[in-house]
């Protein structure tokens, strides 16, 4: 499968390394090049492409600016001198961050990343374990931890993560550690109190601090967003938006 893509730079010779590059990855077709966001912003509004290769400071406007302004966004890869925007770039779901001077073989590394993520199979969108709430009256429930059965309050817990075959409980005073699965675990959780976030993570809804596009905060802690559970999750937070 071809890749199709634009690279954007306001340096000819930076732009030029990056249409080498692109020329010699055989699955990439370059599109266009542009010396100026506004160019490439124009062009995205008439043309879909899978991947920008996108330098971050050029005049007039930004490569921040550039993806902040877009509705549809394609897959991104920053190619920038600065190494102060990679957290800007992970709030933006950017797929990776080149630093310049970037060498082939990093710049290989990052295609062959994107290609991965562009030709995987769709995983299966998650669909919760919904039980009644008049089955689910009790407020605590017991599990094992090592040689100790410990109750653990609902209302105590922040969120679950999963650790191959355990689970880690995590509730505002202690973290549990049990041998057991999150679909045995959700049996005694109702949805939509809480809600798997990730193939890792389960949180309680009203313990969260905040919510940043692909992540969520539960006090100190920032807990990834996983795709195949995004629309239900966030169908959970309209339904609580005044």
């Amino acid at each position: 499968m071809k890749i199709t893509c634009i690279a954007v730079d306001d340096e000819p010779l930076a732009l030029q390394k990056m249409h080498d590059y692109i020329m010699r990855v055989g699955y990439l077709e370059l599109l266009a090049e542009f010396d100026n966001a506004l160019d490439a912003l124009d062009f995205l509004k008439s043309n879909s492409v899978d991947l920008v290769f996108l330098d971050i400071q050029m005049e007039e406007l930004t490569g921040i600016q550039m993806i902040e302004s877009m509705k549809i966004k394609p897959k991104v890869v920053f190619t920038t001198a600065y190494d102060e925007y990679a957290i800007k770039g992970y709030e933006l779901d950017i797929c990776d961050y080149l630093l310049k001077p970037i060498s082939f073989t990093r710049f290989l590394q990052s295609c062959e990343k994107i290609h991965g993520m562009l030709n995987k199979e769709p995983e299966e969108e998650y669909k919760p374990i919904i039980i009644p709430a008049d089955q689910n009256k009790q407020d605590f429930f017991f599990v094992k931890d090592g040689s100790v059965t410990q109750k653990v309050m609902l209302n105590d817990i922040l969120f679950v993560e999963g650790m191959k075959d355990y689970l880690r409980i995590h509730t505002t005073s202690d973290k549990i550690m049990t041998l057991l699965s999150f679909k045995k675990l959700e049996q005694s959780l109702t949805y939509p109190t809480f809600v798997r976030i990730h193939k890792s993570y389960l949180i309680a809804v009203d313990k969260i601090t905040s919510i940043e596009r692909n992540r969520v905060t539960i006090g100190k802690e920032i807990l990834p967003i996983g795709e195949s559970y995004r629309r239900q999750f966030f169908k959970v937070v309209e339904d609580n938006k005044l």
